[in-house]
């Protein structure tokens, strides 16, 4: 079955691990200086604007890359690791899920157990958006299993570490969800957070 396993997944995207922040920064940062920002209606179009222009830097910086490429997957469009991993970038919640039209390929791209990719795994680049929706809280590179969470790498806790050497990722003693361990605690009269909404690239 094509789950992937967070130790391989760490050692072999790990070098990558800052450019993967930086083309999510850098799409984020295309949104706030577009005339969209100021006009926006949904949050839907700014999710599909963020991955549209996402996938533009990509293919500019993977370009030539024996190692990483944009690629095209029935339904899917991302980055392509080798022959062993696809991740699309997506939008997500505070619980780190990405939120899709339930269509029946949607929930088989979300079911690790359904083989799409003839033996490619399927993993999440997900980014969050802090209280006020102004900026970016979290980017994880994460393996979804129907609605949880199998694991998930904070990337930008460790993309300022992206040698070669491999740091395992602590896990917190009292146990818990990836997401949990990685959530940030709510400040004190938090506005409550909108809820996550369809994007591109489901």
């Amino acid at each position: 079955m094509p789950f992937a396993r967070e130790s391989q997944v760490n050692a072999i995207l790990k070098p990558h691990f800052g450019t993967l922040v930086d083309l999510v920064q850098t799409a984020h940062s295309d949104f706030r200086n577009s005339i969209l920002a100021a006009s926006l209606q949904a949050p839907r179009v700014r999710a599909n604007f963020i991955w549209n222009q996402f996938l533009f830097h990509a293919k500019a910086r993977f370009e030539g890359s024996s190692e990483i490429d944009v690629d095209n997957r029935r339904h899917w469009q991302g980055l392509m690791v080798g022959t062993a991993y696809f991740i699309r970038m997506k939008k997500g919640t505070a619980q780190l899920l990405s939120r899709n039209y339930p269509t029946q390929a949607a929930l088989d791209f979300n079911d690790a157990s359904v083989d799409l990719f003839e033996g490619v795994a399927r993993l999440e680049l997900i980014y969050t958006l802090d209280e006020l929706e102004t900026g970016i809280d979290r980017i994880v590179l994460a393996q979804r299993h129907h609605n949880r969470i199998v694991w998930a790498i904070d990337l930008l806790d460790s993309a300022e570490d992206h040698g070669q050497t491999v740091i395992p990722l602590p896990v917190a003693p009292n146990g818990g969800s990836p997401a949990a361990r990685l959530l940030k605690p709510k400040k004190a009269k938090a506005a409550p957070k909108k809820q996550g909404t369809n994007d591109a690239g489901a």
